[in-house]
């Protein structure tokens, strides 16, 4: 029964985006953002929605965009666009170097959630590959996974996982065994009422449950009302049409170029204090202030990393691998200076780079490690997220890894 639920679901799914309102079919979304399909980093409702996320990128794409799914956190958003000039939405945005980045992932986005988005939006990965940002906080002992995956749980991107017959069985039993461990109520995680294999019948009807509903509203994720991490004054979830750099004649980076400017605008932003941290952050106390909590709040007992999410970073790459998504595991460094005032020293930063290296050889996995630069002046905007020259490397590896081009 089990080999023909999976069978009936891949056809399902291959015959989907020829049924209106099926999930798949992305044909109402695209019609409803054709003028404007493009936001520098979608906010959380658009960030949960598969049918969005599938919609954009094909409008995007469609009108010569050519995006490529980065997946993160709140590195897309706490380095403003109009603050660094090497920020991707400014990077590849303006200038046409032949492809362009779909930004996908908030705050409290740790490994489960995006083996989840995996599991549900595979189809719709352009190349099948996916660059993803790997952060070492999200293992140190003072975070909450629990707390952080409640906070970004998507229940509609958890049925499609579900519905896709490429995750094995397995892999799905260990999410919903972490999903509930994170406490998610079981009768969202066991929807048909049992902890048991659904029947053929539960699973199709399962796959259909809100694609067939005439009533369902897509106001939220079409709405530009800023949510909680992207307040009025930003405006980094408008929707707006594909910039006008996209277009025209197609350029090679000037990677030493870039570099040389972005260590002349990291200099004049930081110009206030020799930690390479922004000026505003540093002016007004904020950075003192962080090193002050952080020598309390960032602490550890026994271990200074929890299991708990290197089990979850195996559940994206066991996504990946069964789904057939090629990843880049982007290791994202953290401010040398400032975290050596706490416990998370150097060489216990080491065990993590290591650790995580370790699982992308077992696996397979290509991963790019930039915590050569943990003390590195313009790679960093504040303790841990990327900054001038910083985002000019990661840029690089993105582009390198979507464009096919060598070092």
């Amino acid at each position: 029964m089990k080999r023909l639920a999976a069978m009936v679901l891949a056809a399902v799914l291959a015959c989907a985006p020829l049924m209106p309102g099926v999930a798949g079919d992305t044909s109402q979304l695209e019609e409803a953002i054709a003028d404007a399909p493009y936001q520098i980093w979608p906010a959380k409702a658009r960030s949960n929605s598969p049918e969005f996320v599938r919609a954009a990128i094909k409008q995007r794409n469609a009108q010569g965009d050519n995006c490529k799914v980065v997946m993160g956190t709140s590195e897309f958003r706490w380095v403003y666009p109009d603050t660094v000039s090497s920020h991707p939405a400014n990077f590849f945005a303006n200038n046409n170097y032949g492809m362009d980045t779909f930004l996908l992932g908030q705050p409290y986005c740790q490994d489960l959630w995006h083996a989840i988005e995996v599991g549900a939006l595979a189809d719709a990965f352009p190349d099948d590959k996916v660059v993803f940002f790997a952060g070492i906080t999200w293992f140190m002992d003072y975070q909450n996974p629990a707390k952080c995956f409640r906070n970004s749980f998507s229940e509609e991107a958890y049925r499609e996982l579900m519905a896709n017959p490429a995750v094995s069985d397995e892999t799905k039993g260990k999410i919903q065994k972490k999903m509930i461990d994170y406490g998610i109520e079981e009768a969202v995680v066991y929807p048909e009422g049992e902890k048991g294999e659904q029947s053929l019948t539960e699973a199709i009807n399962d796959l259909f449950h809100s694609s067939i509903d005439e009533t369902k509203s897509y106001d939220e994720v079409l709405s530009d009302t800023e949510d909680d991490w992207n307040p009025p004054e930003r405006e980094l979830n408008r929707s707006r049409p594909v910039p006008e750099g996209r277009h025209g004649e197609l350029e090679e980076p000037d990677w030493d170029g870039w570099l040389a400017a972005m260590e002349q605008e990291g200099a004049e932003q930081t110009s206030s204090n020799d930690l390479g941290v922004y000026n505003s952050w540093y002016e007004k106390g904020k950075c003192e202030e962080w090193i002050k909590g952080a020598k309390e709040w960032c602490i550890y007992t026994d271990e200074p990393y929890q299991e708990t999410e290197f089990e979850d970073f195996r559940l994206f790459l066991d996504v990946c691998r069964e789904t057939g998504i090629e990843p880049l595991v982007v290791l994202m460094p953290l401010k040398g200076e400032l975290f050596d005032e706490t416990v998370y020293t150097a060489d216990v930063r080491a065990q993590w780079y290591d650790r995580m290296k370790a699982i992308c050889d077992e696996y397979g996995v290509e991963y790019v490690d930039f915590s050569p630069y943990e003390y590195d002046p313009y790679f960093l905007y504040d303790m841990a997220h990327f900054g001038w020259t910083g985002w000019v490397h990661v840029n690089r590896a993105i582009y390198e890894f979507y464009m096919g081009e060598g070092e």
